[in-house]
Formats: C-alpha cells, sequence, structure tokens
C-alpha cells in the first residue's frame, strides 16, 4: 500500500472518529478537504488521476450546489410541489428523447425500475437549489454606474457571430414495407388499449410527439385550423371515444381516441410514430441531394428561386427556407463544422442533419454574415446589466457558502 493509500485511510478514519465527537454538521458525501478543495467520496472511489485532487478549481461549484441543496431542505418556507416536479420530469425527459434517433435506446433506460425514481429526485433536488439561490440572491440589484465600472475592470463581452442562410432539406420517403411496419405496429397498440389508463402508457412508451407524450397522450383545447389537414379530415368521422385507423401526416404516423368537439376546438388523445429510414433510404436521399447541388451549381439557380415542384420526386420530400439569420450559438455541432470553411455566397455538399427526430441531408447556401462585436452601452445596456446582477448574485453565494462552511464539519489536510 503506497503512502497515498495509506494517507487516505488515516484521513478516513479521522473524519469518521470526529464526526462523533463534534456538535458540527457533516454533510453527507463530504470526505475530506485538501488545501482548499473538498473532496467527496465519489471522487475518491472513482477517479483515475488522483493529482486532480489538488486542482483548486474543480469541485468549488459543485460544493456549493451541495451545501445549497444541505441547508435548502432544512429551510421549511421551502416546498416542491408535486405538480410542479412533476411538469418539470416531462419537460426534461420530453427534451432528452428529442437526443435519440432510436427510440428503443430511450426506452431501455426505463428498464431499470428506479431509474424515474432516481431522475426525479435529481430534478427535485434541482428545485430546492434554485429556490434557496433565488432566497439569497432576490434582493441583487445594480446600477449603470456599477455596469461601467465592471467592465472597466473586465473585458466587455462580445455579439455572438450571425449569418444569413437559404438552404433546402432532402427527407428520405419511405419505402411502402416500412410504412407497412410502422402502420402493423400502431394497429397492435391499438388492440391492447381498452381504457384511458392503456392509452396513456403506450404515449409514455413508444409516442414521439414530445408535446404529448408524458401526458399519457392528451391534447386539449387544440384549435382545429392548428391541426394538418389529415386530422381535420379524420375527425368528423369519429365518435367520442373512438380510436382511429392509423394515418399518415407530414409528421409521422398516428392513431388518436376522440375526446369532446367543442365548436372549433377538439380533446383528444394521441401516439405518433415518426418514420425510421433504412441505410438505403438514406443512401438514395444523399445521392439525390448530391446530384441535385451539381444542377444548382452547373445552373446558377439560387436557392430561392426553386419551384416546389420538386416535391413530385418519388425519392425525397423536399422543405425549402429562404433568407433565415441565425446566431453562432444556436448552430448545432455539424453547421459549426460546415461554416469554418464556407465563403460567402458558396453552397455546402450534403450532410446530414436530424430535423424534428426525422434524420435528412441539408445543403446551405451562405448569404450574408455579421461578425461578432463588443456588446455597446447604448444598444446592449439590458445585456450588459444582466452580466453584472448575474456575477454579484454568483458572488454573494460564494461569500455565503464560505461563512456557512464555519458551521459544517470538515477536516483539512495538505497535497
Amino acid at each position: 500500500m503506497n503512502n497515498f493509500i495509506k494517507k487516505i485511510f488515516f484521513i478516513a478514519f479521522l473524519c469518521v472518529y470526529f464526526s462523533y465527537s463534534s456538535d458540527l454538521e457533516k454533510i453527507s458525501g463530504i470526505f475530506v478537504i485538501i488545501g482548499n478543495d473538498i473532496i467527496l467520496d465519489s471522487d475518491i472511489k472513482n477517479s483515475d488521476d488522483k493529482k486532480s485532487f489538488c486542482n483548486s478549481n474543480v469541485l468549488n461549484n459543485f460544493i456549493i450546489q451541495k451545501l445549497m441543496l444541505f441547508y435548502a431542505k432544512k429551510d421549511k418556507s421551502i416546498q416542491i410541489s408535486n405538480q410542479e416536479l412533476e411538469l418539470r420530469t416531462q419537460v426534461f425527459l420530453s427534451e432528452m428523447k428529442k437526443q435519440y434517433v432510436n427510440q428503443e435506446k430511450f426506452l431501455m433506460q426505463f428498464e431499470n425500475k428506479d431509474y424515474l425514481k432516481e431522475l426525479t429526485e435529481k430534478i427535485k433536488n434541482k428545485q430546492y437549489t434554485e429556490i434557496f439561490y433565488k432566497k439569497i440572491t432576490d434582493d441583487v440589484d445594480t446600477s449603470p454606474e456599477e455596469v461601467k465600472y465592471f467592465f472597466k475592470q473586465n473585458k466587455i463581452p462580445f455579439s455572438p457571430k450571425k449569418r444569413c442562410i437559404s438552404y433546402i432539406i432532402f427527407y428520405p420517403k419511405l419505402s411502402s414495407i416500412n410504412k407497412r411496419k410502422i402502420i402493423d405496429f400502431l394497429n397492435q397498440i391499438k388492440k391492447e388499449i381498452h381504457s384511458d389508463t392503456d392509452f396513456s402508457a403506450k404515449a409514455i412508451l413508444f409516442s414521439e410527439d414530445d408535446s404529448s407524450a408524458l401526458k399519457g397522450g392528451v391534447i386539449k383545447g387544440m384549435k382545429m385550423k392548428n391541426l394538418p389537414q389529415e386530422f381535420v379530415d379524420l375527425v368528423p368521422s369519429l365518435k367520442e371515444g373512438e380510436i382511429s385507423e392509423p394515418f399518415e401526416t407530414n409528421l409521422g404516423f398516428h392513431i388518436i381516441k376522440l375526446e369532446k368537439i367543442k365548436k372549433d376546438e377538439i380533446d383528444f388523445r394521441h401516439i405518433l410514430i415518426k418514420p425510421k429510414y433504412s441505410k438505403h433510404e438514406l443512401y438514395k436521399t444523399k445521392l439525390f441531394a448530391e446530384s441535385f447541388r451539381k444542377r444548382l451549381l452547373k445552373k446558377k439557380i439560387d436557392l430561392d428561386k426553386i419551384p416546389n415542384l420538386l416535391n413530385s420526386n418519388k425519392i425525397v420530400d423536399i422543405t425549402i427556407k429562404n433568407r433565415i439569420w441565425i446566431e453562432e450559438n444556436k448552430l448545432s455541432k455539424n453547421m459549426k463544422k460546415t461554416f469554418l470553411f464556407l465563403k460567402k455566397g458558396k453552397i455546402t455538399n450534403p450532410y446530414k442533419e436530424i430535423f424534428n427526430g426525422k434524420e435528412a441531408f441539408i445543403i446551405i447556401k451562405l448569404l450574408d454574415e455579421i461578425p461578432s462585436k463588443p456588446l455597446s452601452f447604448e444598444e446592449d445596456y439590458t445585456t450588459l446589466k444582466n452580466l453584472v446582477i448575474d456575477f454579484k448574485k454568483k458572488d454573494k453565494i460564494r461569500n455565503w457558502a464560505n461563512k456557512i462552511l464555519n458551521k459544517t464539519y470538515y477536516l483539512k489536510t495538505n497535497c
């Protein structure tokens, strides 16, 4: 056993000994403080690089979060409502679900029965710290003089670079075989639904409509004019409580259960399955996009002049967007790479992106760009003011944490 391991065991012994003899509170999970760093049990157990424990910036923010959570839970004025917790959990799962093209991988996580319980607990803890943070910092404000002084001492931030683009998206057309697989899957789901509870369970597990899936597929008060035409055509043929046959829109494949019609509004339950393209379908789409780009360059046609007749082809569905301004910090990773070497007036090669949960190929034309520049006190004062307020809030929390550590048991040693 080397000296470092011996030292750790010795410190652990001291921690256990003093935790029984001290009147101060020991936060569960804190193992030791080395120099200015707080080391957690999990860090000692899981870290491969023990030297990282001596990095003074590694855990400071993390331990402040732990301290806020510890004292937030002791604060009787802070209450987390079950309704708000459920809503936040649904929103989080919806955002998480968007990251998975393969929904089976998303659903695999729920095979662990404790997964949802643990996730809900983490979200609840985050709510505790957010409310506690707001409680401590709610009175923080700043003045124009403070803002000017702050940015005399610090660098003024820059606005993000902006680009004006036109682009065309090529979606694969689903083969009749793959369409049949999805329709058969929805028909099987329909056969297994005997109650609203069944519908809710199926929607939570299988629906790819992020706005309704985690609410059991329920959509209330939807204006008929905001629904795809296929919905509008179908609804009159359904009785209240009846489940539709599977049908297709540009979003994917659906079944709905009609709940109620109120003049121009409708309440219904909904399950959406988005198309899953085969490698062959994606390959054909890429070839089509490459061929189209070559014709575009050869004929020198602007993207904003392309006729919608292109959608009559049998290989792809096409969406065109013209003259869209987008900030650099809103770009996907693939887009950022694409723009590294793209000059004004030029068109990218086709590359794959995910749009609305569906795989597609895209080509982009760069029309114009506005470079990043320092924010102006006259034009961007509100942004600068909020940055200073945010800095002051974090500073107040750090000061609070330093004071509160005097009431919390810990042990120091040297690296």
